[in-house]
């Protein structure tokens, strides 16, 4: 008996041995996979930081292979879409090479000229080795024939086909920047048209459109193209205050250059051939050659002047010319005014502008969230009608139940076929509480074509009081509902991967923005990806804001300013006591299309992130293509209470003293991303017109969110069909740190 029990004593502390072993035995191989996934995470983060594409590849490889899970699946669909992509690069270059061989084989127009122009853009936009493409002589020879042409059509007065051949030239061109002089003089010449002569710009658009065998343009439309009304409070002392405020210029440009432009723009006003249907004593061709010789008159005293230019000559010059006009062209002197004024800060740089009366309403609206309307977003259909885009919500005109896709007839009964969109919307908006009457066509729904062929639709009238409109600045992944707050904050909701895109830095970024994150981290937010692409920049103020919920270094830099002489000035610090996102891992995505405030954030998180510059602690890295490089501050001074002058008076230096903005003949600007993932441009367009139409709320007659918008709105098409690379290179990159993380503290836990 006894034996008996010692036996069953034997047994149970084997079997107790063999269970406890058999644990061990899967703890130590959930460990093992633990650490593996942990490391092949690491490699990927590592070659991805370094910018090693080779290092990145095998890591993807290595996961995709030998991983599970999530991370896996993921990585092995990012191999695929990027395979497709050197498919479809491979097939769309041998598509526009033979479309731009043809049209070089065929008679040599400034349209077909134009035509293989575009096809050359698009071969650089493709290529690999961008600045090769240039150097292929078909393309050189290409590049030589369009300028000779191009300055002959502006000889000739040809103002559509000369401005379209250099506008061209220069985008083939934009590394050297060899054209942009002459894009900034027809440039010049167009925008006279626009303001002065905007129905002959029309005929010249019309006729242009037929010769090429184009769709016509919309009729021309009168209204709101009054320049005498839109010019009517320039005066003398506008003008002599925004030239004397360009002495605080970071570069010190002078004053003799500054009235020189000033002077190079009225040449061309009296130079513009299609002028002489609005002011006619341009079409006198004594009195023009008379102003032109007092212009070149003052210019030759300027150049050839033995001390510098004071404010008593700024005066003296600005006399002369008004003098010279009244003797002889007889243009309004507020015209007159106002090419000068644009010509001379044209010589400093493309931020640098006077905003005139008619433009401060517009510049306003630009740094703010809020502004007075309706609250539509427009753009133009295929035929040109004026479209709605969406309502936003909780505006006069969701209220009212305007609806996505309605067509906007006529504003307080009058057409508005033919406006431009910056037309339309001064005509829409209006001072807080006045009401405005817009007629919509709204297609009939569920009703089948009329016998012409088209759906029937119907109009309505809304009669909408103008208020506050607030635009919310901080999106999410998905729509979840008509508020502009209603988002689904996770792209990856199984692993914890939050994702946040900031279209612009306005007054209240910083507060939507910590308001998602609260959500997120509610939520079990584990990784974030903030998507600071074709965002335009705006407020310093947010953008130190955001900065600061990521770095946690005491004492460290966001941004300071570099002024006139080198001079640091006006530091912003991190604050510790912010950093609430410190502690994650993050990808920024940035693009070509991030500027201003989106490089400062991004440069100044780059900067702290583990092996950066500073060798900081932010488990961070910033993907996508180099930014734009408008690091430039401007202070915005009052020249009158109807007018303001913004003027570059220093530029951005980041944390580790790089200088973001991109200063002429400079070969390094802008925010350098750690991992370039290139995308085409086919892939550009999806991508943006995916996310545009994910973001637009579809309502119901009652002005009720539809049902249905929720599955049709859906932008998971971005990465499931490998349009958006730079987003899906960020989602692996996440989703296996968060699995490797995940794996280990299970591992931990089982032990």
């Amino acid at each position: 008996m006894p034996h008996r029990i010692r036996s069953r004593k034997i047994f149970a502390l084997l079997g107790a041995a063999a269970v406890a072993l058999s644990a061990s035995t899967g703890s130590a191989q959930a460990v093992a996979a633990a650490n593996t996934a942990g490391d092949l995470s690491h490699e990927l983060w590592g070659g991805a930081r370094a910018g090693d594409w080779t290092r990145f590849s095998e890591a993807l490889d290595n996961v995709a292979t030998k991983t599970g899970g999530g991370a896996a699946l993921a990585a092995a669909k990012l191999k695929e879409h990027i395979a497709q992509r050197e498919a479809d690069r491979v097939k769309r270059t041998s598509e526009v090479r033979e479309a731009m061989a043809k049209s070089l084989a065929g008679e040599q127009t400034p349209f077909t000229m134009a035509k293989s122009l575009r096809s050359a853009t698009e071969l650089q936009l493709l290529a690999t080795d961008k600045d090769a493409v240039v150097t292929e002589p078909a393309i050189r020879e290409l590049i030589e024939r369009a300028e000779r042409t191009a300055r002959e059509q502006e000889v000739s007065g040809d103002i559509l086909a000369a401005y379209e051949l250099f506008a061209l030239l220069n985008t083939l061109m934009e590394e050297t920047g060899t054209y942009k002089a002459d894009v900034r003089r027809m440039s010049q010449r167009l925008e006279m048209l626009r303001l002065y002569a905007p129905e002959t710009l029309w005929q010249l658009r019309a006729a242009r459109q037929k010769a090429a065998g184009e769709e016509a343009i919309p009729p021309y439309n009168k209204f709101g193209d009054d320049f005498q009304t839109k010019l009517a409070s320039i005066n003398r002392a506008m003008l002599v205050t925004a030239l004397t405020r360009t002495r605080q210029h970071k570069e010190q440009v002078s004053l003799t250059t500054i009235l020189l432009g000033g002077l190079e723009a009225v040449k061309t006003m009296a130079t513009t051939t299609d002028l002489r249907v609005v002011f006619p004593g341009l079409g006198e061709a004594a009195n023009r050659d008379a102003f032109v010789a007092a212009v070149e008159t003052q210019e030759a005293r300027l150049r050839g002047a033995s001390k510098p230019v004071d404010l008593a000559g700024i005066e003296a010059v600005v006399n002369a010319v008004r003098l010279a006009n009244d003797e002889t062209i007889r243009v309004p002197v507020q015209a007159l005014y106002h090419e000068f004024g644009n010509g001379a800060m044209s010589k400093l740089d493309e931020f640098s502008a006077i905003i005139w009366p008619d433009e401060l309403r517009r510049f306003n609206k630009m740094t703010q969230s809020s502004f007075v309307g309706v609250g539509v977003q427009i753009e133009y259909d295929e035929q040109s009608n004026i479209r709605v885009v969406t309502p936003l919500e909780g505006t006069p005109a969701h209220r009212a139940g305007v609806h996505p896709g309605d067509i906007l007839k006529r504003v307080d009964g009058r057409d508005v076929f033919g406006l431009s969109l910056d037309q339309a919307v001064d005509v829409i908006t209006g001072p807080e509480g006045t009401q405005v009457t817009l007629t919509m066509e709204r297609k009939t729904e569920n009703a089948g074509p009329d016998d012409s062929g088209k759906s029937p639709a119907e109009l309505k009238d809304f009669t909408l009081r103008r208020s506050v409109i607030n635009v919310a600045t901080v999106k999410g992944w998905k729509r979840s509902g008509a508020k502009e707050d209603d988002w689904e904050w996770f792209i990856d909701k199984d692993s914890g991967i939050g994702y946040i895109r900031l279209t612009q830095f306005a007054d209240t970024t910083g507060k939507e923005f910590d308001a998602a994150v609260r959500t997120m981290k509610k939520n079990g937010l584990k990784g974030l990806v903030l998507d600071l692409r074709f965002n335009p920049g705006g407020l310093l103020d947010q953008a130190v804001r955001i900065s600061r919920r990521f770095i946690n270094v005491s004492g460290g830099y966001v941004v300071m300013m570099q002024g006139p002489g080198g001079v640091i000035d006006q530091p912003e610090y991190a604050m510790p006591s912010q950093a609430t996102l410190a502690n994650l891992p993050v990808v920024v995505l940035i693009n070509e299309g991030s500027a201003s405030a989106s490089e400062i954030v991004s440069g100044a998180v780059q900067a702290y992130q583990k092996d950066g510059p500073l060798n900081g602690n932010l488990d961070l890295l910033v993907l996508g293509a180099r930014s734009f490089g408008k690091g430039s501050v401007q202070n915005v001074w009052e020249l009158t209470p109807e007018a303001r002058m913004k003027l570059t008076t220093a530029y951005y230096m980041l944390p580790d003293r790089r200088i973001i903005h991109r200063r002429p003949g400079a070969t390094e600007w802008g925010v350098q991303p750690n991992f370039t993932v290139e995308m085409l441009p086919k892939q550009t367009v999806d991508a943006l017109t995916i996310r545009r139409n994910a973001d637009v709320i579809a309502l119901d007659e009652g002005g009720k969110t539809k049902a249905a918008f929720l599955k049709e709105a859906n932008p998971d098409d971005l990465l499931e069909k490998g349009i958006d690379l730079q987003l899906e290179a960020a989602v692996v990159l996440l989703k296996s740190k968060a699995e490797a993380t995940a794996g280990v503290q299970a591992a931990r836990e089982d032990k």
